[in-house]
């Protein structure tokens, strides 16, 4: 999967970093941070929970390149 934060719609209401800590983190403003653009499976559960709850909607979580996509 590939993360990725709009830190131009975050609000820094840091559901993200408590959800998903290995890949969240705020900066010094306050607002999300990108640890790791690239977690492994083990992450997922806890990068949709984040993209989830973010109230400002700046958590967007995509396939990966190589991740296969189900067809419908």
């Amino acid at each position: 999967m590939k993360v990725t934060a709009d830190r131009r719609r975050c609000m820094a209401a840091g559901h993200c970093a408590i959800s998903a800590p290995t890949v969240f983190d705020h900066g010094e403003d306050g607002l999300v941070v990108v640890l790791d653009a690239d977690p492994g499976e083990d992450a997922r559960e806890a990068v949709e929970t984040a993209e989830d709850l973010c109230p400002s909607r700046a958590i967007a979580v995509a396939p990966a390149a190589t991740e296969r996509v189900p067809s419908g």
